[in-house]
């Protein structure tokens, strides 16, 4: 099997030693990777400075909760009264994530918005 990169001239041709064309082959996706690996690294590294540049200037506010009590979605308010209910009446954590289906990490971020 042989791989054919049309959009490099270089990875289309042949040299004529199958053993330093697959060298040159491999090392030309490694360079590849790394070049990409580095600029996604950079973009996220750029895009945290701004979003913090965005809070500090008090833009930024994240993505609304799924789950509160001023959820656009009038199901998931009634989930969340529920489980402040359920919070508030001891209901073991496991019990509420089992019977709603929602997620661990979202009743401990409720029980904590909650007490304090």
């Amino acid at each position: 099997m042989q791989l054919i990169i049309t959009s490099l001239p270089i990875m289309a041709e042949a040299i004529g030693n199958p053993l330093l064309d697959k060298f040159i082959k491999d090392l030309i996706i490694q360079i590849l990777a790394i070049i990409t690996e580095q600029e996604r690294t950079e973009s996220k590294r750029r895009q945290a400075q701004e979003i913090k540049i965005a809070k500090a200037n008090g833009v930024y506010k994240g993505s609304p909760k799924l789950y509160s009590a001023d959820a656009k979605d009038h199901q998931r308010r009634l989930v969340y009264k529920s489980i402040v209910q359920d919070i508030r009446s001891c209901v073991a954590i496991s019990k509420i994530v089992t019977e709603l289906n929602i997620s661990r990490q979202t009743v401990y971020r409720i029980k904590e918005e909650i007490e304090i």
